[in-house]
């Protein structure tokens, strides 16, 4: 009760009246019940007295005029509930109550066992307001009163009345039942009102908690939407990064944060973006190690415990001060652009919660390095396109100039010397007819393998192994003895887009003829299988090989759609391809396709 009146002072003015009677509901509770306690005493006084307990006179019997003090008192307390600063007064009350119902047990002589349930209503109520060892004290007061009572009325008014061992032994346990009950009660009401203030704390802890995560949602809210509202509104991927590191701040509290992308060098990254990072760390280049290499292998997230112990990072001077790191991969599809790292100088700083919000914002960052990348891409496609059409058509022009259109001036000519030879010696035109045929056939093949070679009909209504099939078969037998093997049994049942399925096979046919004008192999390798949801496509030779270093330093002058493009081809359609060659130890292509879900 205790606690409860003063939680309840805390948050209602203590002068207000609404106030005082809030902190009064007890007392006001206690108050009607000792109403129903007087009329539950007219019966039984009348009862008792054997007389009528109205109108009371000086001949009435002292039960009669003890109920009627007592109603007089009962007045008084319930008016006191409404004059301030009696608080302390009504607290005692109770006292008086025992000392009433003591006197009329007394002058209740033989039936004074009806008094004794009356005795509980004061002590319940003052247990409930006190502490064990007062509400004891109270228990022990109110026994006594009862016991007084007991012996008093037969030593005073009944000395008469013969008292039985049986008598002290009932009055013995009755005044132990008035010593105790006070006092377990106390003790159930203080335990139940701790319980009620630890639930009011728990309450309190779960309902703070609530609003903690209420502001870091409202906050996690927040930053991806100026993340998002960055994103859309520039196509510039470092004001991006930017803000991505700006808003992980916000998030999660840590020193330093950058993103390291790819400089286009092997194996070296830059820094992008940052935050906190020294003008001197700003403009550092990085060699991918151990640690940085995993972190760009793996698609989930990493923590470095220790950074004093990752000589990568330890390569920065900022990052000295700091403790512990999260390495968080930017990766899109298959393409991986670089690292975002945040790093703290407290050890273990990075909750699972923390990495997770730091990967949502990053992952606004690679959506703008995608698009930044295909941009670029597309740019430079188009570029390539307008710059390489005209050579396409030179190319295409003389192909057919000395292919086709050299063979039918060819045909034309025999037809014209065969119908000459119709006049001067018929015998030889079968013979000429028939080289005739020879040649118009060498025609048609030759227009039909350009025709496959641009787009392949088979491979619309058949699909990529058995247009592979039919377009390896061509070279079967071929003048420079180069033996063809295709392995293709593990992409029977594969599905692949329309876009794809002609790009992959566009990069088989260009791996191919540069594997046979240059590679002077003795066998080609083409191989197709399935992993998981990609197709992964294999063009390997046993041939001469060639200095990867020194093909890309030429890159920029080669002006051809040639074998460093395959990568790029495979890009648009959501896949990548990897070229690996040493000299004299042959070339290997590889080109990895989504398959179509």
């Amino acid at each position: 009760m205790k606690a409860t009146t003063t939680a309840t002072s805390q948050t209602t003015p203590p002068g207000t009246g609404a106030s005082r009677w809030s902190l009064l509901g007890g007392e006001r509770f206690y108050t009607f019940a000792r109403w129903l306690t007087i009329l539950l005493l007219f019966p039984v006084t009348q009862f008792l007295s054997n007389e009528r307990v109205w109108p009371v006179t000086t001949a009435s019997s002292p039960m009669v005029i003890l109920l009627w003090a007592y109603i007089g008192f009962s007045l008084l307390a319930t008016v006191a509930l409404f004059i301030p600063g009696t608080a302390s007064i009504l607290d005692l009350a109770y006292l008086i109550d025992l000392m009433f119902i003591s006197l009329m047990a007394f002058f209740g002589g033989e039936q004074v066992v009806i008094f004794f349930p009356l005795y509980l209503l004061p002590l319940i109520n003052a247990a409930i307001r006190q502490p064990p060892a007062v509400s004891l004290l109270s228990g022990i007061v109110a026994a006594v009163f009862y016991m007084a009572a007991f012996i008093g009325w037969r030593r005073v008014l009944a000395q008469d009345a013969v008292l039985t061992l049986l008598d002290y032994v009932a009055l013995g346990l009755r005044g132990l039942t008035l010593t105790f009950v006070p006092w377990i009660t106390s003790g159930l009401a203080e335990r139940w009102a701790e319980n009620n203030r630890q639930s009011v704390v728990e309450a309190r802890r779960q309902a703070q908690q609530a609003l903690t995560e209420a502001r870091a949602y409202r906050d996690q809210m927040r930053s991806l939407y100026e993340v998002a509202y960055t994103l859309s509104t520039t196509v510039d991927y470092r004001q991006v990064l930017d803000a991505t590191l700006r808003e992980s701040r916000r998030l999660v509290a840590f020193n330093i944060g950058f993103v390291l992308l790819s400089s286009g060098q092997p194996d070296e990254l830059y820094v992008a973006a940052s935050q906190s990072l020294s003008v001197s760390d700003q403009t550092r280049r990085v060699k991918v190690g151990r640690g940085l290499a995993a972190a760009l292998r793996s698609p989930e997230p990493c923590v470095v415990p220790d950074v004093s112990q990752e000589p990568d990072l330890q390569s920065f001077d900022s990052l000295k001060s700091c403790r512990s790191a999260s390495l968080i991969p930017l990766r899109a599809n298959l393409r991986t652009y670089g690292l975002m790292v945040v790093a703290s100088g407290e050890a273990g700083a990075f909750s699972g919660e923390q990495i997770e919000n730091l990967t949502a914002l990053a992952n606004y960052a690679i959506i703008a390095l995608h698009n930044a990348q295909l941009i670029f891409d597309l740019k430079e496609e188009r570029s390539k396109l307008i710059s390489k059409e005209e050579v396409v058509r030179h190319q295409l022009a003389r192909d057919l100039h000395d292919g086709p259109a050299q063979a039918v001036a060819a045909i034309t000519m025999n037809v014209e010397f065969i119908k000459r030879l119709l006049e001067r010696d018929p015998r030889r035109v079968l013979e000429e007819l028939d080289k005739l045929s020879g040649l118009a056939k060498r025609t048609t093949y030759e227009i039909r393998t350009m025709l496959f070679e641009l787009r392949p009909l088979v491979l619309e209504t058949q699909g990529l192994k058995v247009t592979l099939e039919q377009y390896l078969e061509r070279f079967q037998g071929n003048s420079a003895g180069v033996a063809i093997l295709l392995d293709a049994d593990g992409a029977a049942s594969v599905q692949l887009e329309t876009k794809t399925e002609g790009t992959l096979f566009n990069i088989i046919q260009e791996a191919m003829n540069n594997a046979l004008k240059h590679a002077k192999a003795k066998t080609v390798w083409v191989r197709l299988r399935r992993e998981g949801r990609n197709l992964i496509a294999v063009v390997q030779d046993d041939g001469i090989g060639f200095d990867m270093q020194a093909v890309m330093r030429t890159y920029e002058k080669r002006g051809s759609f040639g074998l460093l493009n395959i990568d790029e081809r495979a890009r648009l359609v959501g896949g990548n391809a990897e070229i690996q060659s040493v000299p004299g130890n042959g070339t290997t292509v590889t080109i990895i396709v989504p398959i179509e879900p």
